[in-house]
């Protein structure tokens, strides 16, 4: 019989099966403590401390080697020679069975090993099995340890297959934890689509620009005859310094009373703002008691607004646009007009569909200033529950028909919180003759 190499320079004492089992129990709890300690980032200092015990579990190792020699045939075991020492591949896999695992003969399980040395280690055949404690392997019992695949933990070199062993040496296919965890806060939730929105500005339809209707329904900023469009143009100017400087974009044009104007100053106003071609303006008739904005601008086949905010109807089949036309009312003007009376228009301003569809017109279209034509604000409760959705409010008043205290009511119950952005004066007689001035 070939002569066995041994791991150590010189023999050690041999062991007893108690002190087997319990070197064996200390290797498998600085393996895994080892592995758990890999999976955090840790200093020099840690990884010193971790290398003592590995230099005795090689002393440890040499003695049972040593013992092997009194006769019984003991497979040498296998040691991964990587940089970090011990490996759990190196070690004998331990069965997961609630009761513990029978003791095996050594002869049993010799069928070959290797040195670390990158020797080969040849078995005695027919050697005795009775030659005491020595000759067997020591008995490890599951329900104290359990080894446990990790990722952290590099594998040595692998095993020769041996006839009747349960050592299964094979590839792990697991992830590290922190690839797994990377994968799972990247991938979207199984059954979500996610849909980028898409630019629905140019699927909008066209209207066209009749210039003898507009000028009927006092629409003055469309061909700019009349002195009065220039407090429009100054308006809006104003009107967009100051939402630039808060970044604001949804304006509630109301008026404390019925009579006073409002629809016309926020047409005008729309229509002035479209000239800005760098920018978006969308006007929504959100007068839903009494809409008028379709007669003014002359559609002739009007959308229905309540339709739109319970998501019946998308943005583009609500919104329409101006046709080419000599006006230079340009083509960043979109439109939301009405035809059907929605007697229970304050629910539906805080319906949850509304917020919902009104946020699907802003991914969809892209407005960069939303104007809203809301009811008299004393009349109805529509502007308060259509509160969330206006960052401030501009307030048309009628010469002649508005109290100062009208004004201040109205303000009142909007609360203090709201930005008065500015104050139209319509029906003002002036110097120049024209009956419109603006006020802030």
């Amino acid at each position: 019989m070939a002569e066995r190499r041994s791991f150590s320079r010189k023999p050690r004492k041999a062991l007893s099966k108690a002190e087997r089992e319990k070197l064996i129990s200390g290797l498998l709890e600085d393996d895994r403590a080892q592995a758990a300690e890999s999976l955090t980032p840790t200093s020099k200092e840690v990884g010193s401390e971790a290398a003592k015990p590995r230099s005795d579990s090689f002393d440890a190792l040499d003695a049972l080697e040593a013992s092997s020699k009194q006769g019984a045939d003991l497979e040498a075991l296998d040691i991964g020679a990587d940089k970090d020492g011990l490996t759990t591949s190196d070690l004998p896999k331990i069965e997961n069975d609630p009761a513990p695992a029978p003791q095996q003969n050594a002869a049993d399980l010799s069928s070959g090993g290797r040195d670390t040395q990158g020797g080969t280690t040849e078995n005695s055949p027919g050697k005795d099995d009775d030659d005491g404690e020595l000759g067997k392997v020591a008995e490890i019992s599951s329900d104290h340890h359990e080894i446990e695949s990790s990722a952290a933990v590099e594998p040595g070199p692998k095993s020769k297959q041996r006839t009747g062993s349960p050592v299964h040496d094979a590839p792990s296919t697991e992830l590290p934890l922190r690839d797994r965890l990377r994968a799972v806060y990247e991938t979207p939730p199984t059954g979500e689509h996610i849909e980028e929105a898409v630019d629905k500005w140019g699927m909008l339809d066209v209207i066209p620009v009749d210039v003898p209707h507009l000028e009927r329904n006092l629409v003055i900023t469309a061909s700019r005859k009349e002195p009065a469009h220039g407090a429009f143009d100054v308006l809006r100017t104003r009107l967009v310094q100051t939402l630039l400087e808060h970044g604001w974009k949804r304006v509630a044009i109301t008026s404390p009373s019925r009579n006073c104007g409002k629809t016309f100053a926020a047409v005008n106003l729309a229509i002035s703002l479209s000239r800005y071609e760098a920018s978006r303006t969308v006007l929504l008739d959100f007068d839903m008691r009494n809409p008028s904005i379709a007669d003014v601008i002359g559609d002739t086949r009007p959308g229905k607004m309540g339709d739109f905010l319970r998501g019946q109807i998308p943005p583009e089949e609500a919104f329409v646009k101006f046709d080419h036309n000599d006006l230079n009312i340009g083509p960043s003007l979109a439109i939301g007009t009405n035809d059907a009376v929605e007697p229970y228009a304050a629910e539906l301003a805080q319906d949850p569909s509304t917020a919902k569809s009104l946020e699907r017109m802003m991914e969809e279209l892209s407005p960069d200033i939303v104007l809203y034509d809301m009811p008299p604000a004393l009349a109805f409760d529509d502007v308060i529950a259509f509160r969330p959705h206006f960052d401030g409010v501009l307030m048309v008043v009628g010469g002649g028909e508005t109290r100062p205290e009208d004004v201040r009511e109205v303000m009142r119950r909007l609360g203090e919180d709201v930005p008065l952005l500015g104050v139209v004066l319509n029906q003002a007689e002036g110097e120049d003759g024209s009956d419109y001035s603006y006020g802030y």
